[in-house]
């Protein structure tokens, strides 16, 4: 069946310039077809009709909450070069640029992303993160991201997630570089450490974390992304939709299993679809070393079935 590529744009005449000219080309894969709203590509969206959707920035929440839970792509039109992005094009860009960049990112390397996030747990569930990721990261190197607002896991190297997200909106070659010189890199796995002030994870946002993930490190021969998430506020609600699946451990006491049900019940209620769907939980009793061992085996298995699903495959552990 022939994907779309949907254009709802504040400009009619300007979507109707782009999809004829897109139309017209022979190298084009899919057929680019101009909607007035989000509710007139909905069904297209729902029956697996779409490749990917441009929109302005009027209309860029709608479409974000629209496409929670599908593999559509969403591109937003900016209206300055410095703007541009890995998901963001320049509207006045030649009508051949716009076209090379929406087929550039279809074969563009898939990695899967992996969420961690607990209800309870404390300075124990940043260990248990930790310990995941590394055992991971034995049948390939992954790449570890903390989110814990007060994290220690990578803290004493200095920079971290607050310098790397400063120059990854600079974008460029040369901040690219800069990025991949703070990672700091491991056996298994490789770690960008946690944010210098706690303050820095209030502006995280769902677009930062698209282009850290699939555009500025994907280079590196990752096999998976680790997103260890420390809060569940806005912020956090974001970055776990960007996730492909979200490992949450259930707390073997009296607190930590209600907490757990509770947790479950407000995101079922509150529509949460995405987040709620993609909940991979495991069990994990504090009290016994050997069962905490067992926790990090099982809660890695799940993971390898994330990274299955999204067709990831083995990466030479040295790479």
């Amino acid at each position: 069946m022939e994907k779309l590529v949907a254009i709802i744009d504040r400009m009619p005449e300007y979507g109707e310039r782009l999809a004829k000219y897109l139309n017209t080309g022979l190298s084009f894969p899919y057929r680019a077809v101009v909607f007035s709203s989000t509710e007139e590509v909905e069904t297209y969206i729902k029956n697996d009709g779409v490749y990917a959707v441009l929109v302005s920035k009027t209309e860029e929440p709608a479409v974000i909450k629209m496409l929670a839970g599908t593999s559509v792509k969403m591109f937003c039109f900016c209206e300055t070069e410095e703007e541009q992005g890995p998901f963001t094009l320049y509207r006045y860009s030649s009508a051949k640029e716009l076209e090379r960049r929406l087929v550039a990112v279809k074969t563009a390397k898939r990695i899967p992303v992996i969420g961690f996030f607990s209800p309870t747990g404390g300075s124990e569930a940043e260990s248990l993160s930790v310990r995941i990721a590394g055992e991971l990261g034995r049948r390939g190197k992954v790449l570890y991201i903390s989110l814990f607002p007060f994290g220690i896991n990578g803290r004493q190297q200095g920079d971290g997630l607050s310098e790397v997200l400063y120059f990854l909106r600079q974008k460029g070659e040369a901040a690219r570089d800069r990025i991949q010189g703070m990672v700091q890199c491991g056996d298994y796995m490789d770690i960008i450490g946690p944010a210098r002030w706690y303050t820095d994870l209030r502006h995280v946002t769902k677009e930062d974390m698209r282009n850290l993930l699939q555009e500025e490190l994907w280079e590196k021969g990752y096999r998976a992304f680790f997103v260890a998430i420390g809060m569940f506020d806005c912020v956090g609600q974001d970055i776990l939709n960007c996730c492909d699946g979200v490992l949450m451990p259930v707390w073997e006491t009296a607190h930590g299993r209600v907490a757990q049900e509770e947790f479950r019940r407000q995101m079922k209620e509150s529509g949460e679809t995405k987040v709620y769907s993609g909940i991979q939980e495991f069990s994990v009793k504090i009290s016994e070393s050997a069962a905490f061992d067992e926790a990090v085996k099982e809660a890695a298995k799940k993971g390898e079935e994330v990274i299955e699903r999204c067709g990831g495959g083995d990466t030479p552990a040295d790479a």
